[in-house]
């Protein structure tokens, strides 16, 4: 499915899976999209404009001459912006409703999930937004989504998660609320840290010797033990989890030094932390799956999973363009991101279901 090519055969394909023009209608009244049928005589045709203007690529001058020439409206670039601007809401919940009607009733536990985000530059001053994204490596498609301003940060339990759900996440997001909260839903968790992301104590209360564990992981393959996520202030019960460092193949660990080296001197630090150039040796992960479940070199294969994510976000940003935001305004900049989330929701659902992956 072309998004530039929004007067094909694919269009009353679209109008079907949203429901019909009736349910469009609904919806777009309901959240005031439409407000009376005058220059766009349609739900669908608001739509329509808003690919156009959105996951089309064209600009609003642009969409008001092709609109114009293909009779689905007849307005003014102004106009124009004043309906797509008009539109976020709707389109927030149109995205709201594929992601309900592709979850599945019920999980049996153990299905993965993918967490991460990233940003979206407007034009100029305008600001940037964060996409939070849940990934089903399995389906190969969105599981959940959420668009803010860059003042939400990452977090564990910022998108939908069933009990017995597995998350995948990178180093950006072990943090001790999060964890704790993602685990008290019934979830479970593997994620990546470095030597600094968390407060970890071992069962006598001491905060770990990082030189000595990764002297260990290096002399015996592995490190596997357990730990508990602490706060040095506030009130915050320890966590109990499992901490595993595997040793990075030779080419990594070299690889990994060097840009460690590089953000030191980048951040105009002195000399570089030891035990951080020791880190860029391993990988460091931190899960709530018992040893007996899943052994530590197998953990290693499954984060590798995590990767899917990082493929689906390219995808978005280069073949649908998310990344070239045009809006300074910033409902305008909303609407356009969420017609391209929803032609992305789109495509997910009806493109036919994806082969076995590797990780």
């Amino acid at each position: 499915m072309d998004p530039q090519d929004l007067d094909s055969a694919f269009w009353d394909e679209i109008i079907d899976w949203l429901g019909g023009e009736a349910a469009l209608a609904a919806s777009a009244f309901e959240h005031k999209a439409l407000v009376r049928l005058r220059a766009v005589a349609s739900a669908g045709d608001l739509l329509r404009l808003n690919f156009m203007y959105g996951p089309g690529g064209h600009s609003l001058r642009t969409t008001s001459a092709l609109a114009g020439a293909g009779g689905i409206a007849d307005l003014s670039d102004v106009a124009l912006l004043k309906r797509i601007a008009g539109s976020a809401a709707w389109l927030k919940a149109l995205c709201e409703g594929q992601l309900a009607a592709a979850a599945p009733a019920t999980s049996a536990g153990g299905e993965l999930r993918i967490v991460d985000s990233t940003t979206i530059a407007a034009p100029g001053k305008a600001g940037r937004y964060r996409l939070h994204l849940s990934y089903d490596p399995y389906r190969q498609r969105i599981h959940d989504l959420q668009l803010t301003t860059m003042r939400q940060g990452e977090r564990l339990d910022r998108l939908a998660l069933k009990p017995g759900e597995l998350v995948l996440a990178d180093r950006g997001y072990p943090k001790p609320e999060g964890l704790a909260s993602l685990i008290a839903k019934g979830a479970e968790v593997l994620v990546r840290l470095t030597w600094k992301s968390l407060h970890l104590i071992d069962e006598t209360g001491e905060r770990l010797d990082w030189a000595a564990l990764f002297a260990a992981a290096a002399e015996h393959g592995s490190i596997d033990q357990p730990v508990w996520v602490a706060r040095p202030r506030g009130r915050f019960q320890p966590l109990k989890l499992r901490l595993v460092i595997l040793p990075k193949p030779a080419q990594a660990a070299e690889s990994s030094r060097r840009k460690a080296r590089h953000a030191n001197r980048k951040d105009q630090h002195g000399s570089c932390d030891p035990r951080t150039l020791l880190a860029a040796d391993h990988l460091i992960l931190l899960t709530s799956l018992a040893p007996s479940d899943v052994p530590a070199r197998a953990l290693k294969d499954l984060y590798a999973v995590r990767w899917q994510i990082e493929l689906a976000f390219k995808r978005m940003k280069s073949i649908l363009n998310l990344a070239n935001l045009p809006a300074k305004n910033p409902q305008l900049a909303t609407a356009w991101l969420y017609a391209h989330l929803l032609f992305a929701l789109i495509i997910d659902a009806i493109a036919p279901p994806p082969g076995d992956f590797s990780p």
